[in-house]
């Protein structure tokens, strides 16, 4: 099965406490509260970005592991990606002072592109179900599922972009900043990596793989 719309709440619970653990670890290293809630959905959004493309390139690591793993985890993950990414946005308009109307005005093009891909965010997640499934079909659900995703993620790349290469950025960066950018590296290197895969396969055999 090339798609996992269910969710289980032994995922969901395991995702918190990865998430959890992400947190206590960034605290650990002395980053505060704010810059932890920023960076553990971005995190989870890795682990979702990265499964897709592992199974192209290497598809014996589902047969390797029985409930269709590592599939069955995307949503689960990618739900909680967006509950994290939200208490981020709250966050951000308490630390303003619920300003919301002066922020939209003045936001940067940087921040409309976290805002709109948050919006995306949320959309996919309430799409992320086996209800959603079954309504849309697998077709259309799998499609609406994985380029919304890769919307998502391009915009809330251009955010971090801002993030860690701003004008007014001394370098060296921040070690966070320099991790978010390795993400960026290994998700776009493995994205490459399983489309130049799918190509050859094309050539040499006159058809496309089944696609994660």
């Amino acid at each position: 099965m090339t798609v996992d719309p269910f969710n289980r709440s032994k995922h969901h619970a395991a995702v918190v406490g990865i998430s959890v653990a992400m947190a206590i670890l960034l605290w650990a290293a002395g980053y505060a509260l704010p810059r932890i809630i920023a960076a553990v959905p971005w995190f989870l959004l890795f682990l979702v970005m990265i499964i897709g493309p592992l199974m192209k390139l290497w598809p014996s690591i589902n047969q390797q592991f029985s409930g269709n793993f590592p599939l069955n985890w995307r949503s689960e993950l990618g739900i909680w990606f967006v509950i994290w990414s939200l208490v981020h946005v709250v966050a951000v308009f308490d630390s303003m002072g619920w300003a919301v109307i002066d922020f939209v005005v003045g936001m940067s093009a940087w921040a409309f592109a976290a805002i709109v891909g948050v919006m995306i965010a949320v959309i996919l997640a309430l799409t992320s179900n086996n209800a959603a499934y079954q309504f849309m079909g697998p077709k259309a659900w799998k499609w609406h599922q994985s380029h919304g995703t890769y919307v998502m993620f391009w915009l809330l790349t251009i955010h971090i972009y801002d993030q860690v290469f701003a004008p007014d950025r001394t370098l060296p960066a921040d070690p966070l900043h320099l991790l978010y950018t390795a993400t960026i590296v290994v998700i776009v290197a493995l994205h490459v990596g399983a489309f130049v895969k799918v190509v050859s396969h094309y050539r040499t055999h006159g058809d496309y793989p089944g696609s994660i």
